[in-house]
């Protein structure tokens, strides 16, 4: 069999290089989103596990997103990871603490269930300062999925049909100059290019 007909080995880098990385990075979040809201329709405790679970699964994808950032402007900025880095540290501080509440029993679990949730949707939108804006968008989400069970009680359909426009603006407006982000592809393509000026004037 030839050689060079065989098919590469899946690796984590060559997944980041997909086209259409950034958008299965956002339906995974939505999908995490939704996941939470039906779970806390059926018990407070597992609902309350499965947000403290699944944080560090947001923050990984975060990490995903900025390395597929890297990949596709061919530029890594360590100050933006950085920015990350402190957004998810006091995240993570945060979730802790609420974890302690609910194990000293001074908080419920479906009242840390939604404080975690709180937490995320605060980390994620601030995270759209670097991640762009997907993030912004995953954010809201959990800010209006948050309100609507604190005012409602929780409706999964509900839910569902208020983030039909957070989704939309995800697939179609992922270039929007909406939000403010720190260091889109174009700005990093302006640095390489003055970069690249400045040096050939020094050449010359």
């Amino acid at each position: 069999m030839n050689k060079d007909n065989k098919i590469p080995n899946w690796s984590m880098d060559s997944a980041l290089r997909y086209i259409y990385i950034n958008e299965v990075i956002f339906v995974v979040l939505v999908l995490l989103c939704f996941i939470g809201e039906l779970l806390a329709e059926a018990t407070d405790r597992i609902a309350f596990f499965y947000w403290l679970c699944v944080t560090p699964l947001f923050f990984y994808c975060s990490l995903l997103s900025e390395k597929a950032k890297a990949i596709s402007t061919g530029i890594s900025n360590k100050h933006l990871i950085r920015y990350e880095l402190f957004y998810w540290g006091s995240a993570f501080g945060c979730v802790l603490l609420v974890f302690l509440m609910w194990h000293a029993e001074t908080i419920t679990p479906g009242g840390g269930a939604m404080t975690i949730h709180i937490i995320l949707a605060h980390t994620m939108f601030l995270s759209g300062i670097v991640l762009g804006v997907h993030y912004y968008l995953i954010g809201g989400i959990l800010f209006v999925t948050a309100a609507l069970s604190i005012v409602m009680g929780g409706n999964f359909g509900v839910d569902l049909v208020l983030s039909l426009p957070f989704i939309w603006l995800g697939f179609y407006l992922e270039e929007t100059l909406l939000f403010p982000t720190l260091k889109r592809k174009n700005d990093y393509l302006k640095e390489r290019e003055e970069s690249d000026w400045q040096e050939g004037d020094r050449r010359s």
